[in-house]
């Protein structure tokens, strides 16, 4: 089981975590966000946690934010995207992520492969592989969440069709992509616990994550080089995705597995989600 983390982020920093948030650099800006696994104590003294620019408030769920604009640009291991204070105490950005795009860049893929990102959302992923040279299929259900990869994909200064969007629900679109004998390089995914398809339909983690995996593996061309899926606030459990994905790609080895940490000042890590990640 490892502890993937990534060092020298850019305009990112974990500068403390306690009494339930973190306080973290932002490009410019110092945000104080709540995270329920926290229960330990504060490193840092008061008056810098007094210094963030917004906070947000699970009891009223919103942010108390100080003249910030409605985004500013993070560039984030020369990856350049734009934060945004959002409903749900995101900001777009996942930096603890970094560590996967710099895996996935290393695989050691053909120039222009072809990669589906699955669940995409503000596409750090898709930037991240359009910039080291590959072509891709970005999926999400959310029009705004694309809206708003685009923006990230000119901020990056790509092509428009560096890559291919894609407004749609990830099941029903992965089924199509088999009938039409579609095959792809790389998968890469970040299922929600819960969510809902542009029709109404009701996403599972637990319950649909297993046959959506198994229509990816058909998807995969013979020289197709990693399958990544992360999880978030999910009640599964990296050694689950482990036994998941080894079983569907028949590979009781080269599976790896384990938690996404972001690591703060004083090097003590946090955990912020789980990965299983398959690579040939």
């Amino acid at each position: 089981m490892k502890l993937l983390t990534s060092d020298n982020l850019g305009d990112f920093e974990l500068l403390d975590t306690g009494a339930g948030y973190r306080l973290e650099q932002w490009g410019r800006f110092r945000l104080a966000r709540p995270d329920p696994q926290i229960i330990w104590q504060k490193h840092m003294e008061e008056k810098e946690w007094e210094r963030a620019h917004a906070v947000f408030s699970d009891e009223q769920r919103n942010w108390n934010a100080n003249s910030l604009p409605k985004s500013w640009e993070v560039n984030l291991v020369g990856i350049k995207m734009l934060a945004r204070l959002s409903p749900f105490k995101h900001t777009g950005i996942f930096p603890e992520q970094a560590a996967n795009w710099q895996w996935m860049a290393q695989r050691n893929l053909n120039p222009k492969s072809k990669i589906l990102n699955l669940f995409g959302y503000t596409g750090g992923a898709t930037i991240a592989l359009t910039k080291a040279g590959h072509f891709m299929t970005h999926v999400d259900a959310s029009k705004p969440a694309i809206s708003w990869a685009k923006e990230n994909q000119k901020l990056n200064n790509l092509p428009d069709d560096s890559i291919r969007w894609i407004l749609d629900d990830a099941i029903k679109f992965v089924k199509r992509e088999l009938k039409r004998g579609q095959k792809y390089d790389g998968i890469v995914m970040d299922p929600p616990a819960f969510g809902h398809s542009p029709t109404g339909k009701t996403w599972k983690f637990n319950h649909d994550l297993p046959k959506l995996l198994a229509d990816c593996v058909q998807l995969l061309s013979k020289d197709a080089k990693f399958l990544l899926i992360n999880g978030y606030a999910t009640n599964s459990s990296a050694l689950a995705l482990k036994n998941l994905l080894e079983d569907a790609m028949n590979a009781p080895s080269g599976v790896e597995f384990g938690e996404l940490c972001l690591k703060q000042k004083d090097q003590r890590l946090i955990s912020t989600g789980i990965f299983a990640r398959w690579s040939r």
